[in-house]
Formats: structure tokens, C-alpha cells, sequence
């Protein structure tokens, strides 16, 4: 029997879209890659991937995973769909400075030398950012109740979301040199646009998908009261 691979490829559009989200993470990659080189960036990299593993982790087993009542799982797909969907409309619309650079925004300093520093910056520059903490819990539970809290639907769904963002920080500190004209203010114009419309396809998905979800089960008589 073939596996259901579709949460796995749901996770991979995700990350995608995470992936080309412009925030401090992206920035700092940038610069440091072009400054320090490749190997310095990948360690960065890989701390950036640390501290979403954890917080995915840590959202899953600290809330989730103990709401087992398909109504809860129908609440909170809902309105974790339309975070995702407000914070889509958000994006889509938000204004971009002429003068934005790419630069570092990053205040944490690397005095010491090697690669290793350049990992734990990379964790706590990403972990610091209140928004990802907001958008990892509202992700984790909404995805969660869009699949009833199926464990491997949801395990499978992150490993794609997860998998995809690290490869593209790779990508990103390979071709840094050639990709600083996401800095172009017109580029990011563009780039919030899409971006803004995945998240609200997204939302639209998961707020339907919880929807279906929650019907199949009234449906098959096994709604947990």
C-alpha cells in the first residue's frame, strides 16, 4: 500500500513559503555569507534550522499533542488558518522603505573565531524573534486540527516544511553574491506580494481542511464529547 505522501508535499509548499519570507534571518545569511564565506554561513544556517526544530518540537508536545477533542482541533485549525490568512493580507499590503539594504540587523556579535559562534548566532537571532514564535505556534495547532491530530499527518507535514526551509538557506548562502538584489526595494515589493498570497492560500487550506476534518468525524459518529 503507497503511504499518503500529500501532508508531506502540503509541508514542502509551507516551507517554501517561510523560505522566501523577508525578515532578519534572510538578511543576516546574506551578509554573513558574502562577508565570511560559505562554510560560516551554513553553520549559521544550521542554528537558524536548530531553533525552528525546537520551537516546532516544543509547540507540538507542549499544546497540541494533549488536545484530542476534534472541536478543539476544529477551533484552533480555524483560527490558526486565519493567522496565517491576516498575516498573508498583511504582508501582501505592506509598505517597503526606498532605503532598505541589505543588511545585518542582527545585534548579536561574534567576537570569538571559527564557525561554531556563527551557529549559536544563528539560533538565538532566530529564536529572539517573537513573530516566529507566533507564527510556529499557530502553524503547529492549525495544521494539527486541519488533520484531526493524526500524529503522522502532522509529523510528516513538518518534516517537508522543515526539510524545505533548511535547503533553501543553503541555497541562499551558496548564491548570496548573486541574490543581494532581494534588497532592491521594488524586488521586495514583489516578494511580499507573493509571499502575502501563498500565506493566504494557505490559511484558506487549512481553515477548509479543518472544516472537512471535523464534518468527516461527526460523519463517522467518532467526535470525542
Amino acid at each position: 500500500m503507497v503511504p499518503n505522501l500529500h501532508p508531506l508535499f502540503e509541508g514542502l509548499i509551507l516551507g517554501l513559503t517561510v523560505a522566501i519570507t523577508l525578515g532578519p534571518a534572510l538578511f543576516a545569511l546574506l551578509q554573513t555569507s558574502i562577508k565570511h564565506g560559505v562554510k560560516i554561513g551554513i553553520f549559521l544556517a544550521l542554528g537558524i534550522f536548530l531553533s525552528d526544530l525546537a520551537l516546532v518540537v516544543g509547540c507540538y508536545f507542549g499544546a497540541s499533542r494533549i488536545i484530542t477533542d476534534a472541536k478543539y482541533h476544529l477551533i484552533l485549525g480555524i483560527i490558526g488558518g486565519f493567522v496565517m490568512f491576516a498575516f498573508g493580507v498583511y504582508t501582501f499590503f505592506k509598505k517597503v522603505p526606498q532605503t532598505e539594504q541589505v543588511e545585518a540587523i542582527s545585534e548579536i556579535k561574534v567576537k570569538k573565531k571559527g564557525a561554531l559562534p556563527y551557529f549559536f548566532k544563528g539560533f538565538l537571532l532566530n529564536i529572539a524573534n517573537p513573530f516566529l514564535w507566533v507564527f510556529w505556534i499557530s502553524s503547529v495547532l492549525a495544521v494539527n486540527g486541519s488533520y484531526g491530530g493524526d500524529q503522522r499527518s502532522v509529523a510528516l507535514f513538518f518534516t517537508g516544511t522543515l526539510a524545505m526551509v533548511l535547503t533553501t538557506d543553503i541555497l541562499k548562502v551558496l548564491l548570496a553574491n548573486k541574490i543581494k538584489v532581494m534588497g532592491n526595494p521594488q524586488v521586495t515589493i514583489w516578494v511580499n506580494r507573493i509571499v502575502g498570497l501563498l500565506f493566504i492560500i494557505i490559511g484558506a487550506f487549512i481553515i477548509t481542511g479543518s472544516l472537512l476534518e471535523y464534518f468527516r468525524v461527526i460523519s463517522t459518529g467518532s467526535l470525542i464529547r
